[in-house]
């Protein structure tokens, strides 16, 4: 294995490439869904599940994959997981069903998790401490470039070509990348004394599923519809199944005393804030831009760049600050910048300046460029070298669980105050719905961004007087969404500078008799 500087950035470029996919599947399918539609004769329901059966297993296994990697070998496990995700590419491509599609989306979530999970641990392995935080930055900045250009690549192929390419071009982009990497990647010591908890992996892996199904799917079924109770109820059996198995196995999936260092505890805080910013800060925005201010899609995607381009911008340019200074002062003052975020866009309007708009949503790019790469950096730090892969797939998993959050509960959120808004706006200027007109709101309110097709299809003079009351509505429910994101990303920050404060106190005393022995 090749060793050297260029060897190295061999080993950091082919793992980014490996990666970046995974990045770019995530978001890709969120502007392609017309194409499947068309093509498959998908339903609402099956264009729902070819966005979260990825999300859903990206979410359960990321844990699991961390710990595989950690036993068996990251190199292997990686390398396993890239051939798995791009087979999978590949027959999705050539699916002519929904639920083929919606099969492979699942197996995609599955190796992708073990791709994530894997290739940032791998590339810490291959750079001496003095350079692993810079190496770590340029990573999560190139795969996080790989989630902000998704929705464009998916545009530019359902418009030249067809939505199948965008899951065909993985198969080349993984190519290049063992192509990269194969020579240069070193294997990871195994850990030969240890062995996978197959039991708590059964218990812990239809625990999740169960969890974030109900966190998804709750405000559609209703979340105290039988659906959604018998859900969260297995998914609570499964998990306290799991942490008792987990507290008398040698070689538990997930150490509990882990949550017990005070650094790692305080990074998947942050990463709870974090993930439901991004779940709910790109859904509303985009939304906003287009329904409410009527930007076209090409002037929407423009103003939503500040958000992709400080986050690929802002990691390399931290990256030896972090390693110098340590990355807690990085994590704190991204959180704030969360906070002010959502705190900026609660005033947004419909006639809101360009440069306040673009100012609200830089601030979120800020926090989140921020936190990007410095939060994985922390989090294995705490930790030692030989459980990173599990730090990494822990800190991934309470991320996505937190975009699952953010997306459910902010949902509700706009979608009740919105509902609210809009019928008291239609009692003030006496406006009566005939039943067929009421189920076209209804539509409207469940699915904003079908509000200028859906309500062109009210009774003739209707639609003029709806169409500002639902731009009023709407913002009452995305004010009060980034209401609950400025109140939860302070609890966190708070949460989060408090256990670090804590534990600073804690080692002062303890350094200090160093010192004096």
């Amino acid at each position: 294995m090749d060793d050297t500087r260029a060897g190295r950035w061999r080993v950091l470029i082919g793992i980014s490439i490996l990666s970046i996919v995974v990045f770019i599947d995530f978001t890709v399918v969120n502007t392609i869904l017309p194409g499947i539609q068309r093509d498959l004769n998908a339903s609402v329901d099956d264009l729902q599940w070819v966005m979260n059966a990825f999300i859903l297993m990206l979410t359960t296994c990321m844990v699991t994959a961390g710990r595989m990697g950690d036993i068996y070998g990251r190199r292997m496990v990686l390398y396993i997981g890239a051939i798995v995700f791009t087979a999978a590419s590949l027959v999705a491509g050539m699916a002519e069903s929904t639920n083929l599609l919606i099969a492979c989306r699942f197996v995609q979530g599955a190796a992708g998790a073990i791709t994530l999970t894997c290739g940032a641990a791998l590339v810490t392995h291959h750079f001496p401490e003095s350079e692993s935080s810079k190496a770590l930055a340029i990573f999560m900045s190139i795969t996080g470039f790989g989630m902000a250009v998704g929705p464009v690549l998916g545009g530019l192929f359902l418009s030249f070509l067809s939505w199948r390419w965008a899951f065909y071009v993985n198969v080349p982009m993984v190519i290049i990348g063992f192509a990269i990497a194969w020579s240069a990647v070193r294997e990871t010591p195994r850990q030969s004394d240890e062995k996978l908890d197959w039991f708590g992996l059964a218990l812990f892996t239809p625990g999740m599923i169960a969890i974030v199904t109900f966190i998804m799917k709750g405000n559609n079924w209703g979340w105290d519809a039988p659906a959604s109770i018998a859900m969260v109820a297995a998914g609570i059996v499964f998990l306290v199944a799991f942490v008792i198995v987990e507290n008398r196995v040698k070689s538990p999936i997930l150490d509990f005393t882990l949550f017990g260092i005070p650094l790692f505890l305080a990074c998947n805080i942050m990463a709870l804030a974090i993930g439901a910013f991004i779940g709910l800060g790109f859904f509303l925005p985009s939304l906003y831009l287009q329904v409410v201010r009527n930007e076209i899609p090409y002037i929407a995607g423009l103003m939503l760049l500040p958000i992709s381009a400080l986050v690929v911008i802002i990691p390399p340019l931290i990256g030896d600050l972090a390693e110098k200074n340590g990355p807690v002062r990085f994590i704190m003052t991204g959180l704030i910048f969360l906070v002010a975020a959502a705190l900026a866009q609660s005033f947004f309007a419909p006639d809101s300046p360009a440069l306040f708009v673009l100012f609200g949503l830089g601030l979120f790019g800020l926090g989140w460029g921020l936190m990007q790469a410095t939060s994985t950096f922390a989090a294995t730090s705490a930790l030692p070298a030989a459980m990173s892969g599990l730090a990494i797939g822990v800190l991934y998993t309470v991320w996505n669980i937190g975009s699952s959050i953010g997306l459910a509960v902010g949902g509700l959120i706009l979608e009740e105050r919105d509902k609210a808004s809009l019928d008291a706006g239609l009692a003030q200027l006496n406006i009566m719905l005939d039943a067929k007109d009421q189920d076209l709101v209804r539509s409207v309110l469940s699915d904003p961004s079908q509000a200028n097709k859906l309500l062109g299809e009210l009774a003739p003079g209707v639609e003029d007087k709806i169409l500002p009351l639902f731009k009023d509505a709407f913002m009452a429910g995305y004010s009060g969404a980034m209401w609950f994101l400025f109140v939860f990303c302070l609890v966190c920050a708070i949460a989060f500078a408090a256990i670090v404060r804590a534990d600073k106190s804690k080692q002062k005393p303890a350094q200090e008799q160093a010192n004096a022995a």
